[in-house]
């Protein structure tokens, strides 16, 4: 019996690349001329055989890949149907920091899944939460706001526009709380992190204001045309987003009140009427007054 040591790729006769295999009669043989090209190949894959998913779920016995997602990085081998005391009796218990880092992860996926990121936010933020773990940050501090707070330092680092607000909404832990363990970590954990690019934010943002694509495009401009002068004074990218939004909707006349973005953005009417007033100034962006029912005479660019 032979083993194919290196796929063969190609017909030896012909040229052709149509080139099949045939378990059942274990040979080699080309589609187009007919040549067989080895024979009494041996068969590499399982010797079950399986009709659906599930029963090959049920006869396959080898594991999903390694993953930071599970406890124990799903190398464990489970042991179904045992009782409580008998897992005890054969050391099969986890102890309490285990179980604390099983928790964690769950609440890991489960903030991750209600913020919509993909499986890769939820590894790196599992590994940064290990990583926490074994300089002994965890102990004394409260679940949530770390679990929390990591996830915001990763979509940070990944480029994933999320607010500490959405953290908190999807969290059982409150702002505040979220913001201070958040600092905790960049300085015990010496991370840092890039200014976010306020171009980020803004197609959900305007996706969540029912907004057009032209004023997505709008704002878009302006922050180009801003050039990032904004970020290099410390702007919050939040806030000069926000701007950028309020002001292309004055321009196209789809107008939205700074209320109305400032409670999708997470933002003060503040900060954005002060954003919007530098930005306008230095940008020559010439908006005349609105009116006393909240909509603009006119504008018009210097």
């Amino acid at each position: 019996m032979a083993v194919i040591t290196e796929r063969i790729r190609k017909c030896p006769e012909c040229g052709s690349k149509n080139v099949i295999t045939d378990s059942r009669h274990a040979e080699l043989y080309c589609a187009d001329c007919g040549i067989v090209i080895a024979e009494n190949i041996v068969d590499l894959g399982p010797e079950w055989r399986s009709y659906d998913e599930e029963q090959a779920s049920k006869r396959i016995r080898t594991g999903p890949p390694m993953s930071y997602r599970i406890h124990d990085k799903g190398l464990g081998t489970p042991t179904p149907g045992l009782p409580a005391r008998t897992r005890r009796l054969r050391g099969i218990s986890i102890d309490s920091s285990d179980k604390t880092l099983a928790f964690a992860l769950v609440e890991i996926d489960r903030m991750a899944c209600a913020l919509g990121l993909p499986n890769n936010i939820k590894e790196a933020t599992s590994v940064l939460y290990r990583k926490a773990m074994k300089r002994s940050l965890i102990k004394g501090r409260s679940i949530e706001e770390l679990v929390s707070a990591m996830l915001y330092i990763t979509c940070r680092q990944y480029g994933v526009p999320r607010t500490l607000k959405e953290m908190a909404e999807v969290s059982r832990s409150p702002l505040k709380k979220i913001r201070r363990a958040y600092i905790f970590l960049l300085r015990r954990l010496e991370i840092k992190l890039a200014p976010a690019d306020p171009a980020r934010y803004i197609p959900r943002f305007c996706s969540k204001l029912g907004l057009s694509a032209e004023i997505r495009e709008k704002a878009m401009v302006i922050l180009q045309d801003d050039d990032g002068t904004g970020m290099a004074k410390g702007w919050g990218p939040i806030g000069t987003a926000a701007a950028a939004i309020y002001i292309a909707t004055v321009l196209s006349g789809e107008y939205r009140t700074e209320k109305e973005i400032a409670k999708v953005a997470g933002t003060t009417e503040i900060t954005i009427r002060d954003r919007y007033k530098e930005l306008v100034k230095r940008l020559n962006i010439d908006v005349l007054s609105p009116s006393r029912d909240g909509k603009f005479l006119g504008v018009g660019i210097v």
